[in-house]
């Protein structure tokens, strides 16, 4: 668990970033950290797998697979834009000193993080690695993930101006929780306390789901990761969109049984999640979401569970049978 600190003054400096660098990381972390990867996420990893099998970003995935544990704050600083370049955070990741990569490297858990080279000589090999699956499995969906994200950051951007800082953070999706005046990020290991005195940096991630991302830096400031709404559109089958996409594709047996929210609903519920986030996920509202959630158990296909203040809903037996025999795209 991490808990932040969060000023008055931060309070009053949020903003609001996207970063390809740190939706590089996620999806980096997702790949390595699950063989099975569940929906909506199974078409992206389908089609970047393959892609990954040679090169610099294969052998990223494998160094990650090595090493469980967080993302290294070098390697996704805290954003300082609003919007940067893949271009130009790469080349603020090769600037980094050695000494910091030792430091931060030196608590790594697995085998010698560096392989016997020399910090700097690494950190070479791990840029132009980082930039290879960029290119691999990144940037071929970059145009529909930027375009949720920019969804997203509005939609963000109108709750901040016309309900306030609280709410907005109150309404953090994923492993985020707003306990005046702290924020708390549940699901990491240990436990660490931070104080934000500077800005308070939201960075949404439509890989955010698995990754939940804090990175202080020395003025004061933090950014913090949550999920974005939308991720949706990394699916094989969208459960919304173009026109395209309102017919169930051929094949597609759970969505011509159940309908295609009700499909997604059930696919999203792979892991044990809460009605704000699969509704993040999926792009829909909380009130479609919980209509769909409030069938599936009375059909008992899915078992609702309250742990502390969370309700958290899975399939169940039922459930988890009925998506492996008709689902051909988990």
């Amino acid at each position: 668990m991490i808990s932040i600190r969060i000023g008055t003054d931060a309070l009053g400096q949020v903003r609001l970033a996207t970063s390809p660098l740190w939706e590089t990381m996620a999806s980096l972390q997702l790949l390595a950290q699950n063989r099975s990867v569940p929906w909506p996420y199974t078409g992206w990893a389908q089609r970047a797998r393959p892609s990954l099998a040679a090169g610099l970003g294969g052998d990223l995935v494998r160094w990650f697979r090595a090493r469980p544990g967080p993302v290294p704050a070098f390697l996704a600083p805290l954003p300082t834009e609003a919007t940067p370049a893949i271009a130009d955070e790469l080349d603020a990741l090769r600037r980094t000193p050695a000494e910091v990569v030792r430091e931060q490297l030196a608590a790594a858990r697995g085998p010698d993080p560096f392989g016997g080279q020399r910090p700097e000589t690494w950190l070479r090999w791990c840029a132009d690695a980082v930039a290879d699956y960029w290119d691999r499995a990144v940037r071929p969906a970059w145009p529909s993930i930027r375009a949720a994200l920019q969804e997203d950051v509005l939609h963000r951007a109108h709750l901040l101006a016309t309900q306030g800082v609280r709410v907005l953070l109150e309404r953090l999706e994923g492993r985020i929780h707003w306990e005046e005046p702290r924020l708390v990020i549940s699901g990491t290991a240990g436990t660490e306390t931070l104080s934000c005195q500077g800005r308070l940096v939201i960075v949404p991630l439509l890989f955010g789901r698995w990754m939940a991302r804090c990175v202080p830096d020395d003025t004061g400031a933090v950014a913090v990761s949550c999920q974005a709404r939308g991720a949706a559109v990394l699916a094989n089958n969208p459960p919304h969109g173009n026109s395209a996409a309102s017919v169930p594709q051929r094949g597609d047996r759970l969505t011509i049984l159940v309908g295609r929210g009700r499909a997604a609903v059930i696919r999203g519920l792979a892991t044990p999640t809460t009605t704000s986030t699969l509704a993040s996920v999926l792009g829909l509202s909380a009130s479609t979401v919980s209509e769909h959630l409030t069938a599936l158990v009375a059909a008992n296909v899915v078992q609702r569970r309250r742990i502390g203040g969370r309700v958290l809903y899975e399939l169940d037996r039922t459930g988890s049978a009925l998506l492996g025999y008709l689902d051909n795209g988990a």
